[in-house]
Formats: C-alpha cells, structure tokens, sequence
C-alpha cells in the first residue's frame, strides 16, 4: 500500500489535511509533561507529524492527481506559466470548497482520512504515555540509566490494532524498539535458547525484553559483520541452528528483516510466528506420494524463511526474501509506483523497477553462502540430535510447556495480498463508490481462501480484515498458546523426517547459489568449466566389484530418500527451475529432472540385475510401481512444451523405454496418451525449437512410437515437427541455425543449438518420414545445420568455438563437444558417413581427458565416458584401454567424493536422470563390459 511520492509538490494540501490531527496530538503531549520534557515532546512531535504526514500522503496522491487532471482538462486552473498554474491547484485544495467537493465525489474519504490520523495520533500517544510510565526501568535492558530520549523513528512497519506500529527510540543510555505486542514469548523462546545451548557466550538468541502484557520494550540490536573466517562459520553454524529449532517450534516469518547478523550470532528479531498451525491442501490428483511430499515440503524448514525460497508471492516473482538468502546481486528489481513531475500540471503515476532494500541478515558485505552449506547443515542435524536426546528424557516437553499462554500471531494470509487489497480500497475510483470496491475485495478474499487453506473464509472475519484495510490498517491474528497447540508441534516434530528435512535445506541453498548464477548471468553455461570433481588417483584395480558398490550404493541412497503413500505410491522431492527462478518441489514427470527418468533409471538397474551385472538392492521394484502409480496419474497433464527432455516428447519416450525395460504392453498406452495430446496442440505454437524444450526434441520419441506401435500417424506427426523446424529456420551463407530461448542468439551445441536440431532432421529423414521431396529438403536443411556447426570449429583450439559465448573450451553434451560427438556417433552408425566419423573424432579428441566437472549426464563426465564408449565400439583407431580408463576415472572419482556430485546442485540430493542420482545410476549399470543401455542421451528405444 505504497505509492512513492516526494515531501513537496502536494505537502501543503497533505498539512492542511493533517491540521486537527496535529493539533490534538500537541494537546496530548502538552498533557505529559513534565514526564516528557519540552525538548522531548519537540522530537517526538516532529517525528509524529512526519509519520502522519506519510500516511497521509499515502492515501490522498491518487485522488490529488485525478483531481489535478480534472481541474487542468476543465481550464480550472487560469493562465500564466506552470508553476502559478500548480500553485492555484494547491491553494484551491486548501479551501473549505474543495473538502465540500470531495465529499461529494468521495463520501468517505474525509471520514476514513480523519479516523486514520486520529487512530496514528492515538498509537503515538499511548507509546508515549507508556514510555512515560516506563522508562526507569528500561535501565534492565542498557545496564545504566535510559537518560534523555535523544530520537524517535516511528510508523517502523505496518500499522495494526488500531494505528499502532514498532517504533525505535534511542536514549542517553542506548536504543531500544517499542513493539505494541505482548513480548512474553520472545522472553520464553530465549529461556529455551539458554537451556538448549548452555554456557555459549555466542549462542543464538533473541533480544533482550521487557514484557507489559500488551506490549513490551525489546533491546535493539545492532548489526555488524563478522571478524574472520571463524566468525563466519560460527554464524552460518548459527542459522542451521535456529534451523532445527524452529523446526520444532513451528516457526515461521522469519524472513530477512527478522534476522540480523551481530558478528558470529544471528539474532532473530520478530518471534511472534511461532507454533504456526499446518492446514492441508488439496489433493493433487497425483497420489499420496504427491501429496505428502507437498506436505514436506510446506511444513519442512522451508516456512521458517531462513531457508531461501522463490515462491510465487504477488508482487515479488522471483524475489528471495530469506534471512539466509537475498544475496547482493541476485535479487531482481521490483515494480513500485511513483509520482512523476510532482510539484507540476503535469504530475502522473508511473510504474518504474526499483532495486529491493538490502537488510542485515548477512554476516559480510559479499556473503559466500555456498562455502558454509556443511556447516548449515551439520549444525542443523546435530541440534536436531541434541532435541532427539532431550525428547528421550522426557525433557523436551516440559520445556516446551513453557510456551503455553504465550501470545503468538497467526499468519493467515499474505501481507502483500493486504497490501494490494489495501491499495484498491483507497483507489480513487473505490472511494468514489466504497460499496462496490467492498464487494470486490470480499470477492477477492474468498477466493483466496478457496485455495489457501488457512486463510480466514467466515465473512465475519473477512468483513473484518476489510474494516481495517478501510482504515489503513494491516489485519493481525493472535492468540494464546494452549497445551494442545504446543503437543500438536511437538508431534509433528516427532514426526518429521530429519533425512528428508537436511536434503531440503541443501536443496534451498543449493537453490540460493543457482539463483545467484541465473541472475549473474541468464547466458552462462552449467558451470564455469573448471573441473573439481575428478578422480585424484584414478586406478583400475578391482575395477568391477567396485562400480557394483557404486551403483548398489546410489540405488540405496536414492531410494532411502522417497516419499512413499499409503496408496503405494512414491516420489522424490528436487530442486527444480520454473520461471520464477529455482526451488524445491516434489519430482514432476518430466525426463531430465523428473520422475520419468528416475524410473527409467530404477527399471534399467533392475534388468541388469536380472542379466547378472549389477547387485541386487531390496526395494527396487516396490520403487518403480511406485513411481509408475504416480506417472500414470500424470497422463491427464496438459504440457507447454514438445520437448524431448522436458515435454510431450520426453513423456512419449519415458514411456517407451519403460515399456521395453518391464517388458510390460500396458505402458505402451501412456505413450500414445501423451503423442494424442501432441498431435492435438501441434508445434505452431512452439518458439523453443531445441531438443530439450522444442519441436526437435519430439521427433525421435515420435519415430520410436510409430516403430512400436506399428501406427505410421506418429510418423506423419513427427513429419510436422520437421515441418515447423523448415519453417522457423535461419539460412544463409552461415548455414542453417534456429533462435534459441536460453541465448541471445543462435548457438551450435546438441542440446540448444544446430547440432542437435540437425541430428533429429537427419534421424527424421533416415526414418522414411513424409514424402520423397520432404526428405530431400530435410536432408539439405540437416547438412546446412552442421554446416553452421562445421564453422563454429576452431582448428587452433581443437574444439567448437561457441557463437554466443565465444568459448571454445565447453566439453559438455548440453552445450560443447561432448553432445555432437554423440551426435555424430549416431549419425555414423547409421550412415558410414565420412564427416560424422570426421566430427567424432574431433569430439573425442577435444574432449577426452576433461574429467571431474560433475559426476552427470548432462554435464558431467557420464556423459564424456558414453562419448569415449561409442567410439572405441565405432572408430577402430581409437585405443583399445580407453573404456577401462574412462570407467576407472569415474568409479575412483566417486569414490573419492563419496558418492556422486551434481553440476549445478552439486553435493545436494538431486534424484533426477540428467543432473542427479538416477543419472549415475543409468551411466554406472551402464558400464559392465557386456551390458548396452538405450541412452536416454540421444533417445535412444528399442
């Protein structure tokens, strides 16, 4: 409920508004001397007019530049030079008239304006009246006398309860914040803080507090960055600290101005959220597994908000307003109203991107989150120890029964929600007709509420948060803790998973750092290209009994942390992209990251169980029904993408490798559900084009249909894929290239670029797709794609140079020599084609060697060693020992690491096939000398 304006321009009309309201508020302070003294009240005075100014100033700039427009567009405003014209405007709106006038455009303006000052006024005055009465004792908090009061901030933060909000006043003898709410849980909550974490001089902790009942004086805290690396690790320790804490506690809230970096300690400011109530959700129509790890994730350490989070919130897409989070740099500019021209006839409202105001939540000036995960984490679970222990004593209970009675508020709905329902109310056109405008917000309210289980839905209580928002106040829902609520978090505690809750936190931070990336720059590749995660000493003994281990030893990990429901169905919860940034959310049914490849996966390890190759692991197959419950469900999903790896075409051949994986026919029919969706959508509506998003991608998904199901429409659609890819094609002297979504221009790589858009045009040629003339023109278009590819080489640096980076040193198969070496593999296979041997083993060449820059499909060395594997079988001057080598490179390196390392997400849990586990699991089963996997890296079926 903020629109920006400057304290000149409209300032004397807003005083004049303003004068009752002054007026009383002198009388008030006049009434408290000597108490407060006369230099005092003149402080505290100024700063109330300043407060009252703001607010109103904030609800009267709308309705001032209508009437501006009006007066100017009627001739009202006389002649000479602007500014005269200006200043008739502001005299005018200064007259008795002009308040008649507003009554009757605006019947409850004056009204609601009047009760809002009055209100402001009598907030300020009971503050004052209380300091009055209180500030001898406020030496508890300064260990000396407060002294004078020296300066007065108020209206810090929302007005609620009638026109009352924080204040800081600072005495003599220190600053201490004024908080118009009872304080006795802050006090209980660093009881329990002090009995948790005994004798540690730099222990988490809340401020220091003086409790009143109805409100309470609260010791401020003043941020400072740490001293060293100790420092640092001692504050990050800190976070996951209050991590575990608030876990229990139900804490949530405690975004970036709720936590304040003081050296080594974060201290919370705000606990009022406490033991907030978990309301369920609808069901999703995906399964119990589904559900539950939405639960998980809803009631995780995430709703604390120290754990970084881009949830969708209204006004703030992609905004991360987390205490650990929100990092320098990351952050996207919002969009925020203001007055331009103010202080002229031509004063209008204007939208403009402002950048978000830093806070103090972090403990250095460029804090280095992703250097301190382990230590978040660690603290986390050794706290969450320390609770466990107290629990078996039966201590923990009585501790937290310390809780009870305490006050604490329910966050029932969004405050930007009140905000913007807020700003509507005080709209020109809604204080024209306030009738009208509350039908509207009553309207908006229910429905959030149908979707937002613990909004208020009971008229009463909505007519009520409408009353206040009439009047400029935030609604606040409180109330006292009673032994049943506190029982209710305790068992909810009980009942978490703490495995589940750690690989959350990981994920969120992981999140944090690719926001961060995806921020720095939209066009950077996975990583920087520096290997960190190759073997230190590669070997080759014991070879084979070792990658079982590996592989046996992911499968374990992979599945020790599903979501299983009690209809038997399972999932898993990831780190994943959407376009509000990245964040945590159970596994859609996707291919690269989704549910799709983990099952692909989990049925690949199990045929090579049954074939002898790998070691039994229990669960799998309770696993793979799981997840395949879930996936069927899926079915009804419309996509907004053809893509081979994140659209219709990764589903259509998810299905089909787990049609020939099972050996089961029934599956079959998931993959035409998805390839009937496709056909009725089209590809006209695609600007993606690439294999993992677009049009391309759907092609050889769609060939190994047609080739199953004996079905030649599947072919013809695929045809239509082909069509639009002629249709949206770049040629020229260049060659052929296609626009890319993720780049700024065209780029040559597998994933996003020709290279890949030309294989799937030459795949959909050799297929006997379309008619003679279609395939002639496919093919020539393919030959000019890798023409465009053929340029992009550099002989001097022996690898492709790529177009929108200029980089010429990316070994990747999303992105660099690793995807059209396998490009040309296959190609080669196919044909005997002289220029895709010649690309393989330039491919080979540039790439081999480049271990260690993550243990994954995608970019990482699962994908080099399927490269150096392919060719030893096609090329025979390849060496004979390059398998041998490559598979040792990769079990030493896992080893070393002790399990396998994403690219982006790194050391994090990430299930998914071409950036997580079941991609290790895919590429290590993959690996026994007689074994041969479809790779779902060139789509391969069959």
């Amino acid at each position: 409920m903020t629109d920006a304006g400057s304290a000149g321009g409209f300032a004397p009309i807003v005083e004049h508004f303003c004068a009752a309201a002054r007026a009383r508020l002198a009388a008030t302070l006049a009434q408290l001397s000597p108490a407060i003294d006369g230099e005092e009240a003149a402080r505290i005075h100024a700063a109330a007019v300043e407060a009252l100014h703001g607010n109103a100033r904030l609800k009267l700039n709308r309705v001032l530049l209508l009437e501006l427009y009006a007066a100017k567009s009627a001739g009202e405003l006389g002649d000479g030079d602007d500014a005269a014209r200006f200043e008739r405007f502001v005299d005018r709106c200064r007259h008795d008239d002009f308040g008649r006038h507003l009554d009757r455009r605006y019947p409850n303006l004056r009204a609601r304006l009047t009760r809002v000052l009055d209100e402001q006024c009598g907030g300020t005055a009971t503050l004052i009246g209380r300091l009055a009465r209180d500030r001898e004792s406020l030496a508890t908090l300064f260990g000396r006398p407060a002294g004078r009061l020296t300066g007065i901030s108020l209206g810090l933060g929302d007005l609620h309860a009638h026109g009352q909000a924080v204040a800081r006043l600072s005495f003599a003898g220190g600053q201490v914040m004024y908080k118009p709410r009872s304080l006795r849980i802050d006090a209980a909550l660093d009881g329990f803080l002090e009995r948790l974490f005994p004798s540690d001089p730099q222990r988490i902790r809340v401020p220091a507090v003086i409790d009143r009942g109805d409100y309470g004086w609260a010791a401020h805290v003043a941020h400072r960055y740490c001293d060293g690396d100790d420092e640092l690790r001692r504050f990050y320790r800190g976070l996951g600290q209050w991590l575990a804490v608030l876990r229990l506690l139900g804490g949530t809230d405690i975004h970036l101005e709720n936590l304040i970096a003081v050296g080594p300690t974060p201290v919370v400011v705000d606990v009022e959220s406490l033991f907030a109530t978990a309301h369920g959700t609808a069901p999703s129509g995906y399964g119990d597994a589904h559900d539950l790890a939405r639960e998980l994730i809803r009631t995780s350490v995430l709703r604390t908000g120290i754990v970084p989070s881009r949830a969708p919130t209204l006004g703030f897409d992609k905004v991360d307003l987390s205490a650990a989070g929100a990092l320098p740099g990351e952050q996207p500019r919002v969009l925020a109203p203001v007055i331009a021209r103010e202080g002229t006839t031509d004063a209008h409202l204007e939208i403009i991107s402002v950048d978000v105001s830093p806070a103090q939540n972090h403990p250095s000036p460029r804090p280095e989150l992703s250097r301190y995960w382990d230590g978040i984490s660690d603290a986390f679970l050794e706290t969450s120890a320390r609770l466990r222990e107290l629990d078996a004593q039966a201590a923990l209970a009585p501790l937290m029964r310390g809780f009870v009675g305490c006050g604490v508020r329910d966050i029932r709905r969004a405050t930007k929600a009140y905000f913007e329902i807020g700003r509507m109310l005080w709209h020109p056109a809604s204080l024209h007709d306030q009738a009208k405008a509350v039908e509207r917000a009553r309207d908006l309210f229910v429905r959030n509420a149908a979707v937002m289980p613990a909004a208020p839905s009971s008229m009463h209580e909505i007519d009520r948060e409408i009353d206040d928002l009439l009047h400029a106040d935030i609604p606040v829902f409180a109330s006292a803790l009673t032994p049943e609520r506190v029982d209710a978090a305790l068992g909810s505690w009980r009942a978490m998973r703490v495995d589940l809750e750690e690989m959350t936190i990981r994920s969120a931070l992981v999140v944090t750092e690719l926001n961060h990336r995806a921020n720095a720059s939209a066009n950077a590749p996975p990583d920087d290209g520096q290997p960190r995660y190759g073997a230190r000493r590669p070997h080759a003994e014991d070879l084979e009994p070792r990658r079982r281990a590996l592989a046996a030893q992911a499968v374990q990990r992979l599945l020790g942390l599903a979501v299983y429901g009690e209809d038997r169905s399972a999932t898993w919860i990831t780190p994943g992209a959407s376009s509000t940034g990245w964040h945590v959310h159970p596994l859609q049914s996707d291919l690269y990251s989704g549910l799709g490849g983990v099952a692909v996966a989990l049925a690949g390890y199990r045929r090579e169980v049954a074939h002898g190759r790998a070691d039994p692991v229990a669960g799998v197959d309770e696993a793979i029904d799981g997840a395949l419950r879930v996936l069927a469900r899926m079915t009804a999903e419309r996509l907004d993408s053809a893509g081979g790896f994140s659209g219709y075409g990764s589903r259509i051949w998810s299905w089909l490798r787990l049609h020939d994986l099972l050996q089961r026919p029934d599956l079959l029919e998931h993959a035409l559900v998805y390839a009937g969706k496709l056909e009725a959508e089209g590809f006209d509506a695609d600007r993606s084009l690439d294999l993992i998003d677009g049009s391309s991608g759907a092609i050889v998904p769609l060939l190994g249909l047609a080739e199953r199901s004996g079905d030649p429409r599947w072919l013809e659609l695929a045809a239509r894929a082909g069509r639009h890819l002629e249709a949206t094609a770049i040629v020229d002297e260049r060659g052929a290239r296609w626009p890319a979504a993720a780049f700024a221009e065209p780029v040559a790589g597998f994933a996003h670029g020709a290279a890949g858009i030309a294989w799937a045009l030459t795949r959909l040629a050799l297929a006997g797709a379309g008619s003679a003339a279609d395939r002639e023109r496919w093919n020539a278009l393919a030959a000019a794609g890798f023409a465009f590819q053929d340029r992009a080489f550099d002989a001097a640096a022996g690898n492709w140079r790529e177009p929108a980076s200029g980089r010429a040193d990316i070994h990747t198969w999303c992105g660099g020599s690793v995807g059209i070496g396998l490009a040309a593999a296959d190609l080669y296979a196919r044909t005997a084609a002289p220029r895709h041997l010649r690309d393989l083993r330039r491919a080979v060449a540039a790439s081999r060697g480049h271990w260690g820059l993550s243990h994954t499909l995608c970019h990482g060395d699962f994908s080099l060693w399927e490269l150096l594997a392919r060719a030893a079988a096609l090329d025979p001057d390849m060496p004979a020992d390059d398998g041998t080598d490559a598979t040792a490179q990769i079990v030493s390196a896992m080893e070393e690491h002790h399990g396998m390392v994403g690219g982006m997400t790194r050391e994090a849990f990430t299930p998914g096939l071409m950036t997580g586990l079941a991609g290790a699991i895919h590429g290590l089963a993959g690996m026994h000398p007689h074994g041969r996997s479809m790779s779902p890296l060139l789509l391969e079926c069959g």
